[in-house]
């Protein structure tokens, strides 16, 4: 359900280049630290664009330091110093990872490719998750209690009970998207929103209720052919009631224009921050205003090339 959030190069001036790719290197080395080595696989860009909007709500200021890394030994790169907004993303990612795995084994046949992997993965994904909840001792109390969940259960039962809430909710396979997507918006909200009080977690709030609805949107519409294919919960599949297994090119535009909505409901929220670091800023509006729109262009309308090339991969890894 990841893999959709990135920056679009051409536009990123070089320092704001180096600040991304610093909080992406810093990010997997607070996963390496926090969670331990092995949840470094579950490292995305989502997952960066996170660590970009919880240090803009926060007041911060990435610091970039030079330092060698596993993958790059031989040369130091920059790196964005490890902070409780990089901690927090770590753990959520873990926490994340386990509870997916967890619906995956569930729902998936053991021995299909989904369900394979999930099972293999399981073991160290709950590792992580106990080491998360270990580690998460080192963030801010919630802001509502200040003398609970600092161990972070509290951060692992919201997980647990939307990823619940929306498993049931497809099991009932609703014919909109509005819903599902609705419940996955404010799973992240909630987590961006983890530790703030006022108008920054109103804002945070926001800004994850419309991220995670335009992902949820993106995800089945780029999964709608694999799910027809199998039979699967799609709530696109409305739309072509007698199982077309391609999407109409009328209800593509209509999922764009639907994106596009969510996106400015993300641009809105930004609009009410006062982000000090400059740099932090353009990035997350590189995203917002350049790299989300072109990522659901490049999926709504592919060209002939790109396309088979997807469905070859996909029909490989299935």
């Amino acid at each position: 359900m990841f893999g959709y959030i990135g920056v679009h190069d051409p536009e990123l001036r070089l320092r704001e280049l180096d600040c991304y790719r610093g909080v992406y290197c810093g990010l997997c080395r607070a996963q390496g630290s926090c969670t331990g080595q092995c949840s470094r696989l579950t490292l995305s860009y989502d997952f960066a664009f996170m660590a970009l909007v919880r240090t803009a709500l926060a007041g911060d200021t990435v610091q970039l330091e030079l330092r060698r890394c596993p993958v790059h030994p031989l040369r130091r790169r920059p790196m964005a110093r490890i902070n409780d907004s990089l901690r927090l993303t770590a753990l959520s990612a873990s926490l994340l990872t386990w509870h997916k795995l967890q619906d995956d084994r569930r729902d998936e046949d053991r021995f299909s490719g989904k369900g394979l992997r999930a099972a293999l993965a399981m073991p160290w994904a709950a590792s992580a998750r106990r080491r998360a909840l270990r580690r998460s001792v080192l963030l801010p109390c919630p802001a509502d209690d200040p003398q609970g969940a600092t161990d972070g259960r509290r951060l692992d039962t919201l997980i647990a009970d939307s990823m619940s809430g929306l498993c049931e909710l497809e099991k009932q396979a609703p014919p909109s998207v509005d819903a599902p997507a609705q419940l996955f918006g404010e799973l992240l909200g909630g987590l961006l929103s983890y530790g703030l009080a006022g108008g920054n977690a109103r804002i945070a709030r926001q800004i994850g209720l419309h991220t995670g609805r335009w992902i949820y949107i993106l995800d089945a519409a780029d999964d709608y052919a694999d799910d027809v294919r199998h039979g699967h919960y799609n709530p696109f599949r409305c739309l072509s009631p007698d199982g077309v297994p391609t999407l109409p090119e009328s209800n593509r535009e209509s999922i764009r224009l639907a994106l596009c909505r969510e996106a400015e409901g993300i641009s809105d929220a930004l609009d009410l921050l006062d982000i000090p670091d400059r740099n932090v800023s353009g990035v997350i509006r590189n995203i917002v205003d350049e790299g989300m729109p072109r990522t659901a262009k490049r999926i709504l309308f592919p060209d002939p090339v790109s396309a088979n090339k997807r469905r070859s991969k996909r029909y490989t890894n299935t």
